[in-house]
C-alpha cells in the first residue's frame, strides 16, 4: 500500500476565508509547527492584489522569512500575469518558492464567469502563458487547476468528461502537475472512485495529481478514502478544516473578497489535516507524519483564531501534544 503524501495548505486556502488577519510571526510559528510534524508540502500564500486578498498582503516579506530546507517545498498561488510575474521576481531574490498553483480552470462556464470574470479559453491562454514564464523563471514544478469536477454550485452536475478533457489540455501545454479540485462539497465516493480510476488510467504518475475537496457535506473524509483506493496518493487538507472563498470582512471592515458568496457559510473548509493524518496513521499509510504534533498545531491555530475549529482530533485529545501517537 502507499503511503499518502499531505500537501497543508493552511496557510493560503485555509487564511483566505479567516476574518481576523493573522501577522507575520504566527504564520511562521505554524509553518514551523508544521514541518517539525513532518508536513514537508506546505502552500502558504497567493500574490493576489492586498484589495481582494489582505490576508496576503505581506506576502512578499513573508516568502523571504520561510525556513530554508532541503525537504520542504513551498506553494504559492499565482492566478494572472502580475502574480505570476511576482513569484519569478522573488524567486530570482532567493524566495523559496518551489511550486506555483496557476491556471484556475473551472468545468462549469458560469463559475468560471462568475469567479474568474473569463470564458474558458480567455482561461486557457492565461494558463499557457503562465506556465511558460513560470517554467522559465525557474520553478520546478507549476501545477494547474481543474475545479467543479462532481458540479457547480451555479449550474449543478458536470460531466465528468470536461474534466479529462482540461486536464488534458493542461498537461499539453507543459504543467507538470494538476490539481482536481472540489470547491463546493459536491462529491460523493462513487464518482471519486468512477473519476480517479479514469484519470489514473489515462496519467498513471500518481505524483502527477493532486485531490482538494472542500468538506462542506461531511463526505470528504469518505472521498479521499476512495481516491486513495483509487491510487491517488497527493491530499490537500487544512489545520482544523478551515478555509472557503475568500472573505468579504476583514479586522471587523469590509473588503472588496470575491463579491457575493457562491455557496451557504456553514462548513466551506477543506478536509481536516489532523484528521486525515490521523486516519492513514491508524491505516499504517501516514508516511512518519507525527499527529500528535499536527494535533497541538491544530489546537494553537485554534488560539490564534479564537474559535473551535472543526478537528475531531483535536477536539477527542485532551494531552494535545502527546497522548494521541501513543493511543493509535
Amino acid at each position: 500500500m502507499q503511503t499518502v503524501c499531505i500537501i497543508d495548505t493552511t496557510l493560503r486556502d485555509g487564511l483566505q476565508h479567516e476574518e481576523r488577519y493573522l501577522p507575520l510571526e504566527q504564520r511562521l510559528e505554524l509553518v514551523e509547527r508544521l514541518i517539525a510534524a513532518g508536513v514537508a508540502r506546505l502552500e502558504v500564500g497567493s500574490f493576489a492584489h492586498p484589495v481582494y486578498l489582505p490576508q496576503f498582503k505581506e506576502i512578499d516579506q513573508f516568502a523571504m522569512m520561510l525556513p530554508r530546507r532541503k525537504d520542504v517545498e513551498y506553494t504559492f498561488l499565482a492566478l494572472n500575469r502580475r502574480a505570476v510575474e511576482r513569484a519569478v521576481e522573488l524567486k530570482a531574490r532567493g524566495a523559496p518558492i518551489h511550486r506555483v498553483l496557476t491556471g484556475q480552470l473551472a468545468t462549469s462556464a458560469a463559475y468560471a464567469k462568475k469567479n474568474m470574470n473569463s470564458t474558458h479559453e480567455e482561461l486557457f491562454t492565461e494558463a499557457e502563458r503562465s506556465v511558460k514564464l513560470l517554467h522559465a523563471g525557474g520553478i520546478e514544478r507549476v501545477c494547474g487547476n481543474v475545479g467543479t469536477i462532481f458540479g457547480c454550485p451555479i449550474m449543478g452536475r458536470v460531466p465528468l468528461e470536461e474534466a479529462y478533457r482540461f486536464a488534458q489540455r493542461l498537461f499539453d501545454m507543459g504543467f507538470d502537475e494538476v490539481e482536481h479540485a472540489d470547491t463546493s462539497g459536491e462529491a460523493t465516493p462513487d464518482r471519486v472512485t468512477e473519476y480517479f480510476g479514469e484519470i489514473l488510467r489515462r496519467w498513471p504518475d500518481p505524483a502527477m495529481h493532486t485531490l482538494h475537496i472542500h468538506d462542506v457535506n461531511g463526505m470528504g473524509m469518505a472521498c479521499y478514502y476512495a481516491a486513495m483506493e483509487a491510487g491517488m496518493t497527493q491530499f490537500e487538507c487544512t489545520l482544523g478544516g478551515i478555509g472557503g472563498q475568500p472573505a468579504n470582512r476583514m479586522d471587523g471592515a469590509v473588503i472588496h473578497g470575491t463579491g457575493d458568496y457562491y455557496y451557504t457559510q456553514g462548513r466551506t473548509g477543506l478536509v481536516c489535516t489532523e484528521d486525515f493524518a490521523a486516519m492513514a496513521k491508524r491505516m499504517g499509510r501516514d508516511g512518519g507524519v507525527d499527529v500528535g504534533a499536527l494535533i497541538g498545531a491544530g489546537a494553537r491555530l485554534e488560539e490564534l483564531l479564537g474559535r473551535r475549529l472543526g478537528s475531531f482530533a483535536v477536539a477527542a485529545v485532551a494531552d494535545r501534544e502527546t497522548a494521541y501517537d501513543s493511543a493509535v
